[in-house]
């Protein structure tokens, strides 16, 4: 007893509290960035799992309380080790897509393949290692003559996921 409260209580409440912060961090988890110390996305658990451990022991085995909780706390460390090993840290690097993002595309040369008329818009095709990206397209600056189909320019901005491109035949042409 810890001033009058049993330890199995202890023990459940904080199991109860910790399945709670648990659920939150599972919803609202990616909205923050932890980046202390001490992760919450491993001390929650870390404490879920000791109290879990800690009141099964103390309702099952009745060992010295002290005993108990260190292999709690033990059974509950190696459980975390592998719980971040094999589904944390794998679920932070799947957030990373294989996709090119409209940022990217800029400056870097694509192929028209509708023709862009002087004042009117037309399609480009991006090609990276990951795919290819079409993307309506039309001209960043003024130009004298459309630009045909097969024919290479300079995406230099994207707004509103149009392409604004220049004429590119190896080196820059405005």
């Amino acid at each position: 007893m810890i001033q009058g409260i049993p330890i199995e209580t202890i023990y459940l409440y904080t199991l109860i509290i910790c399945a709670g912060i648990a659920v939150l961090l599972v919803i609202f988890g990616d909205i923050f960035d932890f980046d202390g110390p001490i992760d919450p996305m491993l001390a929650i658990p870390w404490l879920a799992f000791t109290s879990l451990f800690g009141y099964l022991g103390e309702r099952l085995l009745g060992w010295n309380h002290l005993m108990l909780f260190i292999v709690s706390g033990a059974i509950a460390s190696i459980l975390v080790f592998f719980l971040n090993f094999y589904v944390l840290m794998p679920l932070k690097n799947a957030e990373s897509t294989i996709s090119i993002s409209e940022k990217d595309m800029e400056g870097n040369t694509a192929t028209v393949i509708t023709p862009i008329p002087v004042g009117g818009m037309g399609e480009i095709q991006f090609k990276s290692v990951t795919g290819s990206i079409s993307r309506p397209a039309a001209f960043y600056a003024p130009q004298d003559q459309p630009i045909e189909r097969g024919a290479q320019v300079l995406i230099i901005e994207i707004k509103e996921r149009v392409c604004y491109v220049v004429p590119y035949e190896g080196s820059l042409q405005l």
